[in-house]
């Protein structure tokens, strides 16, 4: 199944939320072309199962804490990904900032790592990875409650 890269903060995508399960990400997307498990790297991280969907963009990763591993995170390198009806990726720096203050989102992190900088929205746990000034990577994550698991927004964003 198509499905479009739009990216939900705190949400998921359109058809895939957090905290779906793995099977029901299969019946969505079918099987992942590779698949690895990360083990917690830091304190406060989860240990993970990663899915990757090379030919769509997209890389899944499932907490597995619980007995039924569930989404807890997506990244993409879709150019055509979508956030707030922006194609993000044809975004700089400059103008990915003014964005989130149309969301009136002000609070930022930003972090150089040699070559790369990424931009980091705390309130949308969404991070954006530059290489010079051209965007590479998009990871966006639910929000967890004490437990590990996930809390839906009450309401969905409107922009």
């Amino acid at each position: 199944m198509k499905i479009k890269t739009e990216i939900l903060p705190l949400r998921g995508l359109p058809l895939i939320s957090f905290g779906d399960t793995i099977d029901d990400v299969e019946f969505i997307l079918g099987k992942p072309e590779e698949t690895m498990m990360l083990e917690a790297a830091a304190e406060g991280t989860y240990p993970a199962l990663v899915y990757f969907y090379w030919d769509r963009y997209l890389t899944l990763f499932f907490s597995t804490l619980d007995e039924k591993p569930f989404l807890i995170m997506i990244e993409t390198d879709d150019m055509n990904a979508q956030l707030l009806d922006e194609k993000v990726f044809r975004l700089n720096p400059e103008q990915l900032v003014a964005l989130f203050a149309g969301q009136k989102l002000f609070d930022y992190e930003k972090e150089q790592q040699g070559q790369e900088t990424r931009y980091t929205w705390d309130e949308w746990n969404i991070d954006f990875y530059f290489n010079a000034d051209k965007l590479s990577t998009i990871s966006w994550s639910a929000q967890l409650d004490d437990n590990g698991h996930v809390v839906m927004p009450e309401e969905s964003f409107k922009w």
